[in-house]
């Protein structure tokens, strides 16, 4: 199952049907009154409401004072590796001991959400060397306009940009209480997406790298609020074995991903991560730490306990991520020159919903006029089916403007 296509409350909702229809081939799903396609007509109508603009001005606001992503050391440049499928470190916590831990979690008034970001913030900022930094985190982003909304498959989750400065000298409890306002100040916002806010955000820096490659994920009491977990027996189909499901990463704008979830009972800790970016010693000790500091939170020590963090970072002139974003080669600004140009201009226009009168620079670029991940792949498909030669994502990301592309095309002739 493909979470470019759902959520994990869909994959929740998707599986709990399916073994219902196994245990009882006669069984019958209340009908829904909307779909999905009715759900996404009503969000695309959001940008023309005062609460959406109100949520836009909120985060455009704060945009100029992000900082950049956590500076983790790197093996290569981002531009030089070519990853199919993300390597997955992956450890568990036993019931008893995880019961342990929700059982502190209310006594100190944390989501275990937010206990497992503080864990996740503090092995990143050991591992990175400073404190202040700007981490991804993927929501489920269900808004209430239908009753029939929680009962729906489709791709509802979000991102939201967490801009992460953990103080120094606090105990684990104070840091993922700031970590919890933290995170509920994005969220009561989120009318505009992560994807929104990192576009503008990726404008103003100008850099056609992700703003936020490292991602935080928990679906830590899914099971709960969706009121049952998944079965134990699916009728004919016999016995459902969790060991038995397997999760793949794959995606051009992360590096590094922290994921919790639960299966029967269990906490399980994975990190994902771009295996050919990172030094195989600093992955290990990183996710040591997070596991570590997660497992001394099942006794009150471990809350009580103060964080030793990093100070400011001091740049040694290694590798690291984001330290220095790549700027976009400029190229000589004007009208389009030729044909192909006229046809990458005509293209963006459409693709992007860009007016007529809007006369495109030749060196305009795609993700500052709104493009994202998703439009530019259409983008270079529609331009291949027009006549024009395929260009990769990878060559199309190197100049992302009407020249560039251009010039990418014209290479392939």
């Amino acid at each position: 199952m493909s979470l470019l296509l759902v959520d994990g409350w869909s994959s929740g909702l998707f599986y709990r049907d399916l073994f219902a229809f196994a245990d009882d081939w006669n069984a019958v799903l209340a009908p829904l009154d909307i779909d999905f396609g009715d759900y996404v007509t009503a969000v695309q109508q959001l940008p023309e409401t005062p609460q959406w603009q109100a949520d836009r001005d909120w985060w455009w606001q704060q945009l100029d004072a992000f900082p950049q992503p956590p500076a983790l050391p790197l093996a290569a440049e981002p531009d030089a590796v070519r990853a199919d499928v993300m390597r997955s470190l992956e450890a568990r916590l036993a019931p008893d001991r995880w019961t342990r831990v929700q059982e502190l979690c209310r006594a100190h008034e944390v989501t275990p959400s937010a206990a497992a970001l503080a864990a996740y913030t503090v092995a990143i900022a050991r591992t990175a060397g400073h404190r202040r930094f700007l981490l991804n985190s993927l929501q489920l982003n269900r808004l209430p306009l239908h009753p029939d909304v929680h009962r729906m498959v489709g791709a509802f989750s979000s991102t939201v940009l967490l801009p992460v400065e953990l103080p120094e000298h606090r105990t684990f409890a104070d840091l993922a209480h700031e970590l919890q306002t933290l995170t509920g100040e994005a969220l009561a916002h989120n009318l505009v997406t992560g994807v929104e806010v990192s576009r503008e955000l990726a404008r103003r820096w100008g850099t056609t790298r992700p703003v936020a490659p490292v991602v935080f994920q928990s679906t830590l009491g899914v099971d709960a609020a969706m009121g049952s977990s998944v079965p134990e027996e699916a009728g004919p189909l016999g016995r459902i074995d969790l060991a038995d499901h397997r999760q793949e990463l794959r995606t051009p704008q992360v590096a590094m991903e922290g994921r919790l979830y639960e299966a029967r009972d269990q906490l399980v800790i994975v990190l994902s991560l771009v295996e050919e970016l990172f030094h195989a010693a600093d992955v290990e000790r990183l996710f040591t730490m997070f596991t570590t500091l997660l497992r001394t939170l099942e006794t009150p020590e471990g809350w009580a306990s103060t964080c030793d963090l990093p100070a400011a970072l001091e740049l040694d002139g290694d590798l690291r991520l984001g330290a220095r974003p790549r700027m976009t080669a400029g190229q000589d600004g004007g009208p389009p020159r030729d044909e192909v140009e006229q046809a990458v201009a005509d293209c963006w226009r459409a693709l992007l919903d860009l007016p007529e009168q809007h006369g495109l620079d030749r060196a305009s670029e795609f993700f500052a006029l709104g493009g994202d991940s998703l439009i530019a792949i259409r983008m270079l498909t529609r331009l291949a089916r027009s006549g024009l030669p395929q260009v990769t994502p990878r060559a199309f990301l190197a100049a992302p403007t009407v020249a560039g592309l251009a010039a990418a095309i014209r290479e392939k002739r």
